[in-house]
């Protein structure tokens, strides 16, 4: 069994997980210079990666990595309804 406070356990609880579709890769270019690249995608940011987040604060693996760099960047669905959606008043 997966324990309660495993960073698993806790980014995707049971019985629903956080509305994100996630993806890491490892990279190594030099044996200083190696990590893994995280990024996911979701229609909501609230719901999505910041509640998970929120739950992973204090986790145990916390204290083996060391966070670098992040953004937030805006992916549009295909067409432009999404445009016609920001501009009507």
């Amino acid at each position: 069994m997966t324990p309660l406070d495993a960073h698993v356990r806790r980014s995707a609880p049971r019985p629903r997980p956080p509305p994100v579709v996630r993806r890491s890769y490892n990279y190594c270019r030099a044996p200083d210079d190696q990590g893994l690249t995280f990024s996911c995608f979701q229609s909501d940011l609230e719901k999505g990666f910041e509640a998970v987040q929120r739950r992973l604060q204090g986790e145990a693996m916390a204290k083996y990595t060391l966070t670098t760099g992040g953004g937030y960047f805006f992916v549009p669905p295909p067409g432009d309804a999404w445009l016609r959606a920001l501009t009507q008043k």
